[in-house]
């Protein structure tokens, strides 16, 4: 898929399809510190589940999947996702191509996880944020959140989880 933006190489249309051979020989470089710092911060792991933007070749789902959270990874090119699929061969890792904007995210989980970046980084009430993603009890706000991102909002708001 040819990517068009006025910005980028004047407008030169581009395709990082083209190099997802290279992806998967060269792109695996991220140190063991950045996986370990993840995983202090209780993120990607036994329990949640986490979607990748972007995957590319599928490298942060293909060295994170030991720790136990259940990934699901997109990218807009098939051939990196074709790729990811190579390299992920004995790994339950769902990889699709499909544009971000197209993913069937439903706006519960939406209202859910832009809850959760109020309440790690405003002041706000938490009461007040459960009206403003449209709940009707800071009960019911409070039971959703915690299914979903596995803490409770004032463990995020304490920063003990999505540092």
């Amino acid at each position: 898929m040819n990517i068009i933006d006025k910005n980028i190489d004047s407008g030169t249309p581009f395709d990082w399809g083209r190099t997802s051979l290279d992806y998967a020989k060269f792109r695996d470089i991220y140190p063991p510190e950045f996986y370990e710092k993840i995983i202090s911060r209780n993120l990607c792991i036994n329990g949640q589940r986490v979607l990748d933007l972007g995957t590319g070749t599928g490298v942060l789902p293909r060295n994170m999947y030991s720790y136990g959270a259940r990934w699901t990874a997109t990218d807009i090119s098939h051939n990196q996702i074709e790729q990811a699929k190579l390299l992920s061969k004995d790994i339950d890792i769902p990889y699709f191509a499909v544009p971000a904007e197209e993913l069937d995210f439903n706006d519960s989980n939406r209202r859910l996880y832009q809850a959760a970046m109020d309440i790690r980084n405003m002041d706000d009430k938490i009461v007040d944020i459960t009206f403003r993603y449209t709940y009707e009890t800071p009960e019911s706000f409070t039971k959703a959140f915690t299914r979903f991102h596995g803490a409770t909002p004032s463990q995020i708001r304490l920063k003990q989880f999505l540092n």
